[in-house]
C-alpha cells in the first residue's frame, strides 16, 4: 500500500471516529512519519515552523490512538496502522522524492484517464 492509500485509510477511520477531516498539515506529518523524517524536514517540506508541526504531529498521535484505541507515537505508526487496517505499507523507492508538494492534498481519488 502506498502513501496515498494509507492517508485514505487514515483519513476514513478519523471521520468514522470523529466526522472531521484530516488538513492538509496532518497529512503531510503522516506522510513523513511514515518516511521517518525529523519535524524540521516535515516543516520545511510543508513550509511552517517545526514548533507548529510538533503541537499538530502531538494533536494527530493523540487523536490517532484514540482512533484505533491503542497508543500511537512517531515510532509506531506505521506498525500501528498495519494491525490496524491489515495493511503492508510501501514507501517505495527511497531516492525518488514522493513528498506531497506543499503540503497540499489535490484529492484523494486517483483520476483515469478515458481513450
Amino acid at each position: 500500500m502506498h502513501v496515498h492509500e494509507v492517508l485514505q485509510f487514515i483519513e476514513k477511520a478519523v471521520y468514522t471516529k470523529t466526522g472531521k477531516h484530516l488538513n492538509d498539515l496532518q497529512r503531510g506529518i503522516v506522510e513523513g512519519t511514515l518516511k521517518r523524517q525529523k519535524y524540521d524536514d516535515i516543516a520545511e517540506n510543508c513550509g511552517c515552523s517545526a514548533g507548529h508541526v510538533k503541537d499538530v504531529g502531538y494533536e494527530l498521535l493523540q487523536m490517532l490512538s484514540d482512533v484505533f484505541d491503542e497508543p500511537v507515537n512517531k515510532q509506531n505508526l506505521k506498525s500501528v496502522l498495519e494491525r490496524q487496517g491489515n495493511l503492508n505499507i510501501s514507501l517505495g523507492d527511497k531516492s525518488i522524492n514522493s513528498n506531497i508538494i506543499g503540503c497540499v492534498n489535490m484529492g484523494s481519488e486517483q483520476t483515469t484517464h478515458t481513450p
